[in-house]
Order: C-alpha cells, then structure tokens, then sequence
C-alpha cells in the first residue's frame, strides 16, 4: 500500500499536480502493548504443515522434478458470478466476498492439481490490511508495512469437495481479523527471540501450502505520468512457488486476474482447472 502511494504520489508530481495524500510516519501506533499480551494462538506464525510420509516418496512432489513456471488466469464476471451459483442455497452466500470464493476456487484447483490425498492437511496464507482492522483505523497516508495474515488450514479432502467448505473457513478467518486479532498478533510478535526465523520464503507456500494476495481494493492503475494511465499492472515475478495474486481490471469490467506460481507439471494441470467453472 505504502509504495503505491509513492508512486502514484510521484506521478502527481510529474504531472504538475500536488500531492493528493501526504504521508503519516509514526510507527507507535503499531507498537505492542507494554506489557505484550497476545491471547491468540496465532498460528500463521507458526510452520507450514509438511507433505506426509507417503507424498514425499514420489517424485512429482520434489521441486526439483520439473521445475516452477508463472502463469495469469483471466476470470470475466460471468465466470465470478457462475463461481458464487456453486455455492449451497442455504448458505448465507451474500457474507462471503469475492476474494474468498475466489480464493476457495484457486485453493482447490491447486490442491488437485498437486493430486494431494484427503488426508493431507493444507495451510491457505491470506494477506490482510490492518490500517482498516486497527480500532482506531490508522490515519490516511500511514506508511510503513502493517500487513497480518489470516491463514485457515483445511485436509485437501475438503478443499476439492466443493466450495463451500473452504469458503466458510476462510470467510471466518477472515472475519476474526480486527483489532483485538491484529494487536495480539503484534504482541505476540514483540516477544518472539528472534524475528529471523519467522520470515516467509519456499517453504512456506510450496506444495501442500498455498499463498493469495489480492490487489484489487489497490490503486494500481492510478499512477499517471504524463503520458496516460497503466494499461498492466502486476507482479514482475513470483518469486516463489505455490505464491498467487489477485488482479483488477485495468477496463473496470469486473473481470479479475490470477497470476500464480506453481510446479510446472502442476500448472498443466491447473491451467485445465481454474476455467472448469
């Protein structure tokens, strides 16, 4: 969020224009407590699960076997809308967000497409923006990171069954995410030795585990300078696999885009999957 607002900031100015938000620097307002006094488990600090025993003997697991490649997927808004008709009747489906079907649909798609077994559990990482969650919201403008992860964990059994199983978990994940969660999850932070051995690389989205990280409430089209709006605006890689993004539409369609990275032999196979709708 923070370097959006310096581009886009920096193409104001090329333009003659003046800064529409300036920034807010105070990085107290995300302190922890004193005394820290985390009262969650917060779990998506904690490792991802592992293949089990019987996955890791064959070798379409290893990541050496073939190789990581990237891919973008587009979905139009009939396809969204034929995605949210998937889910039971009965359900309250109003409550659930299109990043959370969406994210249920890729989550199964790539729990297939990796052939996991029913039993195996799968660790899904949403990012999350706290300046909205904190209470009070944090100032427009705050720079500086203050992103949380929600991260529900399903047995792939569940995730491919259909989509109301892993849009609910992921929906309540997501819902728990306020200011109680997100300070909690600071103080938990606070008192962990050493911060290192915390941070996210390969093995935290590879196969069984999965990463989304959606970019579509983001001013990523906005940054004009002089010579007319973005027509493409996405990651210039993924750096990891099993590491996805959720794109708007630069033409404001409703369609939206996934760009994920995944195990070449798997993207074969998702890439027949996410348009089974």
């Amino acid at each position: 969020m923070s370097g959006l607002h310096f581009i886009n900031s920096w193409s104001d100015l090329c333009r003659g224009a003046k800064i529409a938000v300036m920034p807010f620097i105070d990085r107290t307002l995300i302190r922890a407590r004193d005394p820290p006094t985390p009262c969650h488990p917060h779990v998506e600090y904690h490792p991802s699960p592992a293949l089990l025993p019987s996955i890791t003997q064959d070798l379409s697991y290893k990541a050496t076997s073939s190789g990581t490649t990237v891919d973008i997927f587009k979905l139009t808004s009939s396809d969204i809308g034929r995605l949210r008709s998937q889910l039971p009747k009965g359900d309250d489906i109003s409550r659930f967000s299109t990043y959370t079907m969406l994210s249920a649909h890729v989550w199964r798609c790539v729990s297939r497409a990796r052939g996991l077994p029913s039993e195996q559990p799968t660790k899904l990482y949403c990012a999350i923006d706290g300046r909205k969650r904190l209470n009070p919201p944090l100032p427009e403008g705050f720079l500086g990171n203050v992103l949380f992860t929600a991260t529900p964990i399903l047995e792939a059994g569940k995730v491919v069954c259909g989509l109301a199983d892993a849009a609910k978990i992921i929906q309540m994940e997501l819902d728990r995410m306020d200011d109680d969660y997100c300070r909690s999850a600071l103080d938990y932070l606070e008192l962990q030795p050493d911060l290192s051995a915390l941070v996210r690389g390969a093995q935290t989205y590879r196969c069984p585990n999965l990463g989304i990280t959606s970019w579509v409430n983001l001013p990523v089209h906005n940054a004009d300078f002089g010579w007319g709006r973005p027509v493409f605006m996405g990651p210039g890689g993924i750096a990891f696999e099993g590491l996805a993004y959720v794109l708007p539409s630069v033409h404001n369609d409703g369609s939206l885009s996934i760009a994920i990275s995944l195990q070449a032999d798997h993207m074969k196979k998702f890439q027949n999957l996410i348009l089974e709708l």
